[in-house]
């Protein structure tokens, strides 16, 4: 039997978030998600890890940060034959200078509305940036051509390409500030399409690329975010809730979506 990803992280998160729908698990809308399955009968395993840099006009010129993020994908055949996958990496921080808010692209997209007229078809088209693997089909398909046939080729193919490559606001995950980065409740959606209203003036995008890397995994966000490993240990939601039981953002956000590195350590 091949090792498999520790699958903690994601079954201990279980009760705090909402469980993704299937049209939304996979990063090409096609992988099964078992959340938390029994591993026999597992298969083939195949990895990829993208980079995201993004870089912004500021009065002090331009300012850039980057995160690289690994995702794992490997088949299972029990309960039913399907791909699972593990996400491993941190929030993309990106420090705005002295006195400036952050602006941090979350590992997950769900915050924004969806759009209740669209149909099915029209909803898998629309995904940019999965809810919880990373990139979507749609994305990687522009950048690096249409899949192959069998899904483990395809993430193998992908793996191995090289160059940063230009991607566009509404591409990117959800993206978030702090009035207050030692104070989680303080958290601000940020509109990837209007840096300025939360940033402030003169903030505006100068380039967002995406890329696939051998470079280590990123690390180091609870630098930034002190409070990290405390909400870690009490599994808590940013308004110190320990269950979703409103709709703003600080309820509806917890660790989760700023570190997946198992570095993460609970004390009991």
């Amino acid at each position: 039997m091949m090792d498999i990803p520790n699958l903690a992280p994601m079954i201990a998160t279980s009760r705090e978030r909402p469980m993704p729908s299937v049209t939304r698990r996979s990063f090409l809308g096609l992988a099964v998600t078992a959340m938390a399955a029994p591993l026999a009968g597992c298969g083939r395993t195949e990895s990829y890890r993208y980079k995201l840099t993004l870089a912004v006009n500021t009065a002090e010129g331009v300012k850039r940060a980057s995160s690289v993020v690994e995702i794992v994908f490997w088949n299972v055949s029990v309960p039913e034959r399907g791909i699972m996958h593990k996400l491993r990496g941190e929030a993309l921080y990106l420090d705005l200078g002295p006195g400036a808010r952050p602006l941090i692209a979350l590992l997950t997209s769900y915050l924004h509305p969806e759009d209740r007229n669209r149909t099915y078809d029209e909803f898998i088209k629309s995904i940019r940036w999965t809810q919880d693997a990373g990139p979507g089909d749609n994305i990687l398909s522009e950048l690096y051509g249409h899949r192959s046939p069998d899904f483990m080729d395809n993430v193998a193919r992908i793996a191995h390409m090289r160059g940063p490559h230009k991607i566009t606001p509404t591409d990117l995950p959800d993206l978030v500030t702090f009035a207050n980065t030692s104070d989680p409740n303080s958290v601000i959606l940020v509109d990837p399409n209007n840096l300025q209203a939360t940033l402030g003036p003169n903030i505006t995008w100068h380039e967002i690329t995406l890329e696939m890397t051998d470079e280590p995994v990123t690390k180091g966000i609870t630098t930034k975010l002190t409070w990290l490993p405390a909400y870690f240990d009490k599994n808590l939601r940013l308004d110190g809730s320990d269950l979703i039981t409103k709709s703003n953002i600080a309820n509806r956000l917890s660790w989760w979506e700023f570190d997946q590195s198992g570095d993460l350590k609970r004390s009991r």
